[in-house]
């Protein structure tokens, strides 16, 4: 199916091999590092910075947050003989690999994701295979060798890898998947059997790569190549047509196994934004350089804040833009259509097909309208992942351009500054339309100018050279110019792609030791943690840890429902880790959306706002996710949870007024003397105050009497007292309420202290006042603009301390539930998560502290039982009186169904190859005498 290598194909091939190895060089080496562990796992330390301000190599973080640490727990599945369909260790359990994310069917790619820098080694084969396949498709379309290797460079080392990381696995395939069709329609025209070996292979995947948008919209690029084919394919039309469905429906059914399971997940699950927000999104105009000149407003991933607005603007382009053409490869592929060659038709099909999506992607609303009704298109991110197609496109527009150049006559005067008017426009158009917002950006970051100039600079001169040579005879050193023109330009942009990875990074693993050590035990099975920042939430499974915290898309609805009922009612609907600050809620990307599209999204509009896709569902700053830790504190220990980690200088349990003070004021407060502040802006989340603790100064143990500390909110106050006598110099006095003072959002929380009459004076320690902070009111002596340093404790019983360093804290909560418990009480033995013995006096419940899926299973003593739902997610089963042996296992619905046929069609793909397969001919190329030399 795959040809073997010619020998005249092997200097080609080989460049093409050590590009990346090239342009990976200082990663490869150990000179910088990208290893996503080191930026997305939040467990590093001690950052040696690269040489500037950048990127580490990439730009999307989804590539730390979900591929490497889930692609990582998929290949342990698959080394320990295990098929991924179910991770146990994120939120109370969710599907695997129907996530997609997490390449777990990607095999045997997937399998280098078990090692830490296995990312690093799997994107150079996907770079690899991606200028190889491109190299062997342009070769299909009899373009010269030089033309098949400039288009497989242009591929090999495309912006997609940089901007999309995550979403990459794909990428190779396309080019393969066009490559069949090419042969397909060869066999078709010489009335030959097969061709069509190849379409399997790619389509399979394409959709086990990982990102079915990326795939989808391949699939597009190609289903337009074969209508190509199709209309003039003449009398062999329906034979071509046939070889196309024949393929086409292998490949469909070799990937059922993932097909089903990944449909069968977004049914029932929340897709946020995919819902219905991306069929009108497009980038903001002044993002619009960025497709041709990257570089146009400086390094990326170094923006700075200032003009703030634009500074957004930009930040949510790039959150968006999944790769760019480049001004070299735009020139070359614009010049496809100023020559007159063969394939000339084709040019104008691939050009046609980048102007219509670029289009869409920059925001014309009647292109979006007609592309969003093809099916299943209007709830992809087209800006995000449509480019990776488009750079395909591209590339293989530049191959057919530099093919035309060495088999046709130069470009005349008349087509060379016809192209060079194009590509002027095609440059200038963007930065004239945005020159105010260029001329802000850099009159108030005037640092980056230098850099962003000479990079821009350097695009444009490198498309002018090529322009220049194209207008000349291919000569051999012309060639190897123009060759030498594209990897400069390519391995350039790598190079200040990568700039900005660290030079060394310490990772600090004591606190993932102490969670594996003792969440190991026979007494915690099951059990989870929940973070409140340090450590990512999908790291955890790739260190075999539960947490219930997760990063995915989509996300079941049940889960969803549960985590808002039970845990915080304002967490993201995708993303519960624990770190995202709780701001105002406002419209989803609003930057994005200018006036036109206010009337054409009205709907979507009134989705974002009611808070459908983004909690709170009213427009107010939500209690941070500490204070939802506490008010919900028994609902986290009901589903496991027996650890809380946080940074090492936090406490979620305890509010320190004025926070972290820098400064410190002694304030002698004498006897009969009260001190009053009050609390200008909301507290930072609702709940119920126990007690407060104050920092006191007692003069060396001299101070004598009673403080008072009384907290009112509203009309409702609670006091309670301490005596000094027994206090501590210069450290936290603790002041127990007589009863819990419940602290609503809303109001403003009032603190009187009061040193009783008789005793001696005690020293209030004062701190300076935040912006919007503590407001002292009395009384009127004293100095101003301080406040008493004071921490708010929301527990009677604060969980203890069992583990920090540098990275994280690490509490205990006293009373964490058993994953298996059972009313009325039976004796359980767990052997594992999936499996125990409950010995029962008389009939009960059993309840698993696992979510419930479609394809959860269960068998009582060896027969099928069924799982009722508690809470609406928790699993649960009867058990009959006495020794009962219970097992649970996942497997997804028709999953038996689905690999018969993916089997069925594997055996039908080999069999039909291995009795039509034929000796090789490599088909003849028409060599011109110009260029016979080469």
């Amino acid at each position: 199916m795959i040809r073997p290598l010619h020998r005249r194909h092997f200097a080609p091939v080989l460049i093409l091999v050590l590009l990346p190895l090239i342009a990976n060089a200082p990663l490869i080496l150990g000179l910088l590092h990208a290893n996503p562990l080191i930026y997305a796992s939040w467990l590093t330390t001690g950052d040696i910075p690269g040489p500037v301000q950048s990127s580490p190599g990439w730009y999307d973080p989804t590539i730390g947050q979900i591929t490497q640490p889930l692609g990582r727990l998929s290949a342990h599945d698959w080394l320990h003989g295990i098929i991924p369909w179910w991770n146990p260790d994120s939120g109370l359990g969710m599907p695997l690999a129907a996530e997609m994310q997490p390449l777990a069917f990607f095999l045997p790619f997937v399998l280098l994701l078990h090692f830490w820098n296995g990312w690093l080694a799997l994107q150079l084969i996907l770079e690899m295979l991606c200028g190889l396949f491109t190299y062997a498709l342009l070769i299909e379309l009899r373009t010269t060798r030089t033309a098949a290797l400039i288009g497989g460079a242009i591929y090999a080392l495309n912006a997609a890898f940089f901007m999309v990381p995550h979403a990459v696995g794909p990428l190779p395939f396309a080019p393969l998947l066009l490559l069949g069709i090419e042969r397909a329609a060869r066999a078709s025209r010489d009335n030959r059997p097969l061709g069509w070996g190849l379409i399997p292979l790619a389509l399979a995947y394409l959709l086990y790569g990982g990102y079915p948008e990326t795939a989808y919209i391949a699939g597009l690029l190609g289903a337009v190549w074969a209508l190509r084919h199709f209309i003039l394919a003449g009398p062999a039309r329906w034979r071509f047509a046939g070889k196309i469905l024949l393929g086409g429906g292998i490949g469909l059914a070799i990937s059922l196994p993932l097909i089903v399971p990944f449909l069968l997940y977004v049914s029932q699950s929340v897709l946020a934004q995919h819902g219905g927000v991306y069929r009108h999104l497009w980038l903001p105009f002044p993002s619009a350089p960025l497709s041709l000149l990257p570089f146009a407003y400086g390094p990326i991933w170094s923006f700075a804040a200032n003009p703030p607005g634009l500074s957004l603007t930009l930040t949510l382009a790039l959150n968006q833009i999944g790769g760019w053409i480049g001004a070299l490869t735009a020139a070359l592929g614009l010049a496809a259509l100023a020559f007159r060659h063969p394939q000339r038709g084709l040019a104008l099909m691939l050009f046609g097909f980048v102007a219509v999506w670029e289009i869409r992607i920059w925001g014309n609303p009647w292109v979006t309208h007609w592309i969003n009704l093809i099916p299943a298109i209007a709830e992809t991110d087209a800006p995000r992942f449509a480019p990776p197609t488009l750079i395909l496109a591209a590339a293989l527009l530049a191959g057919l351009a530099i093919n035309a150049w060495q088999t046709q006559a130069p470009l005349t005067r008349a087509s060379r500054i016809g192209l060079i008017a194009a590509v002027s426009l095609t440059i200038a158009l963007p930065l004239l339309a945005t020159l105010p917002d260029l001329r802000a950006w850099f009159t108030a970051n005037p640092a980056l100018l230098p850099q962003a100039a000479l990079a821009s600079a350097a695009e444009i001169l490198l498309a002018g050279l090529a322009i220049r040579l194209l207008a000349q005879s291919p000569t051999r050193a012309k060639r190897t110019l123009l060759a030498l023109l594209v990897m400069i330009d390519l391995l350039g942009t790598r190079t200040l792609e990568q700039l900005g990875a660290v030079r060394g990074s310490q990772i600090v693993l004591g606190g993932v030791h102490y969670l594996q050590t003792h969440l190991d035990q026979p007494d915690a099975i099951g059990q989870r943690f929940y973070t409140l920042q340090p450590f990512e939430p999908n790291y955890a499974p790739a260190f075999g840890l539960a947490s219930i915290n997760d990063n995915a898309l989509p996300v079941a609805r049940r889960w969803n429902h549960y985590l808002h009922a039970k845990l915080d009612p304002y967490a993201s609907v995708i993303q519960f880790d624990g770190s995202l600050p709780r701001t105002q809620n406002t419209s989803f990307n609003a930057h994005h959306i200018n006036a036109l599209q206010r009337r054409l999204l009205a709907r979507n509009l009134a989705q974002l706002q009611s808070g459908a896709l983004v909690r709170p569902h009213k427009f107010i700053t939500p209690p941070d996710q500490a204070a939802e830790l506490r008010r919900h504190l028994a609902a986290y220990e009901a589903i496991g949870v027996r650890y809380i980690l946080t940074k090492p200088s936090e406490n979620p349990f305890i509010t320190p007024l004025p926070p972290a003070p820098t400064a410190r004021t002694p304030y002698a407060l004498a006897p009969g003397q009260s001190l009053t502040t009050s609390l200008q802006a909301r507290l930072p989340g609702a709940g119920t105050i126990h007690a407060a603790a104050l920092l006191i100064g007692t003069y060396l143990g001299a101070a004598r009497g009673t403080l008072t500390l009384q907290l009112c909110a509203g009309a409702t106050c609670q006091s309670g007292h301490a005596a000094l006598a027994s206090a501590k110099d210069n450290a936290y006095l603790m002041i127990n309420l007589a009863h819990g003072l419940r602290l609503p959002t809303r109001h403003r929380l009032h603190v009187t202290i009061t040193h009783a009459p008789g005793g001696t004076p005690v020293a209030l320690w004062l701190a300076p006042l935040p912006e919007t902070g503590l407001a002292r009111l009395a009384p009127a002596p004293g100095p101003g603009g301080n406040a008493p340093i004071l921490h708010l404790i929301w527990l009677r019983r604060i969980p203890k301390i069992v583990y920090q360093d540098a990275i994280m804290r690490i509490f205990a909560l006293p009373h964490p539930a058993a994953f298996f418990t059972s009313r009325p009480a039976c004796q359980i033995t767990p052997h594992g998560l999936n499996r125990l013995t409950a010995r029962c006096a008389a009939p009960a419940r059993l309840l698993r502290r696992e979510a419930a899926d479609p394809g959860w299973h269960a068998s009582l003593n060896g027969r099928a039982t069924p799982i009722g739902l508690r809470d609406g997610l928790l699993q649960t089963i009867a058990l009959p009186a006495g020794t009962s042996q219970i097992r649970f296992w996942y497997r997804p619905p028709y999953t038996r169904t689905s690999s018969a046929l993916a089997l069925l069609a594997l055996g039908l793909w080999l069999g039909l190859w291995w009795r039509g397969r034929e000796p090789h001919h490599e088909p003849a190329r028409p060599v011109s005498p110009r260029v016979s030399h080469q």
